[in-house]
């Protein structure tokens, strides 16, 4: 994407503004429709393979808002492997596609016409965004190996979950993808296919039926191309040559489509220092894997005031450990350095307490240290709280620290603020978490800590203080996993200060994270073929299979 002087990709005029939330008018709709019919049309199939960047202006504004909503979808699906349900199943589905629905963005699956061969003007825009989209995250993570993996893992669960919803009810589209994709899969013919007999049957490790065989087209690939479905041993392989089965293609597909984003993605990065002379678009790329995606805790979502006196009996029980070692540092040492009082002072903030009260509660454990009386209180600390709520300064709300940000931060000696999953010792984390967890619980979370998944291993300390997980599985908001353990004890010990509904929260950043499955309460045979389709993407994230794909020529014409 090539920019002009003012921050604008150069190209073809955008031909209408999109205001969120603001629906098209008909002759919106019909001017869309006519100039990108006639621009020859960028976007002809629902599913691309992002083989071609776009050509057209978009503002700076714009920018950003695509590349957010593609960060949410992204992160929504990373939400969704991690939260108990087998990968690809229909439950793991329909979870996914529930919660894009809830969250406006499911423009980002809904490419194509369920009926007639007319595509909707709807239709044309959702592509277009989801191409541009794609491109502008590309730019942001490509920066490094880690970056790289992470957004070809997600682009590629993406691009698994739209096949599923197109090709399932309209397989007619599947022959217009792989024209316009150029791949070039033939099926045997059935002379080959009679040859291939019993073999191809049992190959297929489906259990299929002669007569399924009959029906069903299979495509003769060379089997280094179908090596995930080989280690599977769900194809027939013979004379160096595989043969796949017609449900089987999107195996083949997604091979080339994660080589492609994987070789697309170093070029991309190659090319990054040309976009050096606009420093608006670097600081946005750079710290776009950072941005936070989730809810807002700017203000108190409870509606309940929090006051200093009760601040004491929540702390053990209703605050994360990061909160709780704050606390503990500052009711222990009545003193916390600039940035601890700024990431527990916005955590109070958060969850109900206000300027009034924060300055009364901080007057009242700082000035317990005698170094502190009133006067130097108002002088040297008043401001900064006033600063937190919008008072003083650039009066802005600030929001409350999340998770990544907290994680993030350089602590150095004498400093409290930070994770303590991440920042403090092994020995003085196991002592803090001790009180009211098993030894088998306590062994879990300090085993993740030690593989580096700090925001799992906060969530499995959440399930052990209320034996119930948290909503996304995984802590990314201190002032999330506050609002999630008030509302369960409030239903559970009449505690009456949320109710009964419960929280909603969205997933975000996580900082090293590892993917988990659950199993669902299905029949035996679908069981065991979620597990395959587990067991098939485990493999496809594998760095060797991936560089095995690298040295295979790509099905292209």
């Amino acid at each position: 994407m090539e920019f002009g002087k003012r921050g604008t990709p150069t190209g073809v005029h955008r031909p209408m503004a999109r205001t969120p939330g603001r629906k098209m008018t008909v002759r919106e709709q019909r001017t869309a429709a006519r100039l990108y019919t006639e621009q020859d049309s960028e976007y002809p199939s629902a599913l691309q393979m992002y083989d071609r960047p776009p050509h057209c202006d978009v503002s700076l504004q714009d920018f950003e808002d695509m590349a957010v909503e593609r960060l949410k979808v992204l992160r929504t699906f990373e939400k969704h492997n991690m939260g108990g349900n087998t990968k690809f199943s229909s439950e793991w589905s329909d979870k996914i596609k529930d919660d894009l629905d809830k969250h406006n963005l499911s423009e980002y699956y809904d490419l194509a016409n369920t009926l007639g061969v007319q595509q909707k003007a709807k239709h044309i825009e959702n592509r277009k965004r989801d191409h541009i989209s794609h491109f502008i995250l590309r730019l942001a993570y490509c920066r490094s190996d880690e970056l790289r993996r992470w957004y070809v893992t997600h682009e590629t669960d993406l691009f698994r979950f739209r096949w599923r919803m197109l090709f399932k009810d309209n397989a007619h589209l599947l022959n217009q993808f792989m024209s316009a994709c150029k791949l070039v899969y033939e099926p045997i013919s059935q002379e080959e296919k009679e040859s291939l007999g019993e073999d191809l049957i049992n190959g297929t490790n489906r259990g299929i039926s002669a007569h399924k065989v009959n029906d069903d087209d299979f495509y003769k690939v060379p089997w280094l191309e179908a090596m995930d479905l080989v280690r599977a041993r769900r194809v027939l392989v013979r004379g160096g040559y595989a043969f796949i089965p017609r449900e089987e293609l999107i195996s083949l597909v997604v091979g080339v489509f994660r080589q492609q984003l994987s070789h697309n993605l170093v070029l991309t990065c190659r090319a990054l220092p040309v976009l050096e002379e606009d420093r608006r678009l670097v600081s946005l790329l750079q710290n776009m894997d950072k941005r936070y995606t989730g809810e807002d805790f700017g203000s108190n979502k409870s509606g309940d005031r929090v006051t200093p006196e009760q601040v004491a009996n929540m702390a053990d029980t209703h605050f994360p450990m990061c909160m709780q070692s704050l606390h503990s540092t500052l009711t222990g040492q009545h003193h916390l350095k600039y940035k601890a009082r700024i990431q527990y002072g916005l955590f109070l903030k958060g969850i109900g307490m206000t300027l009034e009260d924060s300055i009364r509660f901080w007057r009242t454990e700082l000035t317990k240290r005698g170094e502190v009386d009133v006067d130097k209180f108002e002088k040297e600390y008043a401001y900064g709280i006033r600063y937190n709520y919008g008072k003083e300064g650039k009066k802005k709300n600030w929001q409350p620290w999340d998770c990544m940000r907290i994680i993030m931060e350089n602590v150095g000696a004498g400093e409290s603020h930070g994770c303590p999953f991440r920042h403090h010792e092994g020995k003085i984390l196991r002592k803090e978490l001790e009180k009211g967890i098993k030894p088998a619980e306590l062994d879990a979370i300090m085993k993740k800590v030690n593989e580096g998944h700090f925001q799992v291993a906060c969530g499995m300390h959440f399930s052990a203080m209320h034996a119930r997980d948290l909503t996304t599985g995984v802590t990314n908001h201190p002032n999330q996993w506050y609002l999630e353990s008030r509302n369960m004890l409030g239903n559970n010990q009449s505690d009456g200060l949320h109710g009964g509904n419960k929280i909603k929260t969205t997933h975000v950043s996580v900082y090293n994270k590892n993917s988990q499955t659950g199993s669902s309460q299905q029949s035996q045979a679908e069981a065991a073929a979620e597990t395959k389709e587990a067991f098939m993407d485990e493999l496809m994230d594998d760095s060797e299979l991936l560089s095995a794909l690298d040295s295979v020529p790509v099905g292209k014409k």
